[in-house]
């Protein structure tokens, strides 16, 4: 038995996706692979982010009628991370400060790039930078 071919695109023959999910692609997801990268290797990564763009794609309709949709989308992504990868020992009290953590300090994502990826405030992200104690 021979393993199924890796997929290349969440887009496959006959799907179309709408408009704003791919534009909503195209700005989160250099911030979104650089959070798989940090918590698989390059192939694993790659399947990684193709699943949880996946699983945002198939929940996108849900996702648009969210007030928080960037905070919802982050949490189901992250959540598929999560579940599918191993986490990263840092020190933290809240899944939210290790998103961010990793984030800004693995990820080299700015404090501005992690508050739009994670869809929490600039202030929220600063206050769980300033009290993360590694």
């Amino acid at each position: 038995m021979t393993a199924p071919p890796t997929p290349h695109s969440l887009a496959g023959p006959g799907i179309i996706l709408p408009a704003a999910f791919r534009a909503f692609r195209t700005l989160r997801e250099p911030a979104y692979r650089a959070y798989t990268e940090a918590h698989a290797s390059p192939a694993d990564s790659a399947l990684l982010l193709a699943r949880g763009l996946g699983d945002l794609a198939a929940n996108w309709s849900v996702i648009m009628l969210r007030s928080d949709a960037a905070a919802y989308a982050w949490d189901l992504f992250a959540t598929t991370v999560r579940h599918h990868s191993d986490r990263i020992r840092i020190p933290v009290t809240c899944p939210l400060q290790y998103e961010i953590v990793v984030l800004h300090h693995l990820a080299d994502c700015t404090i501005e790039r992690t508050s739009e990826t994670t869809g929490r405030p600039r202030e929220k992200v600063c206050h769980l930078l300033s009290t993360w104690a590694p």
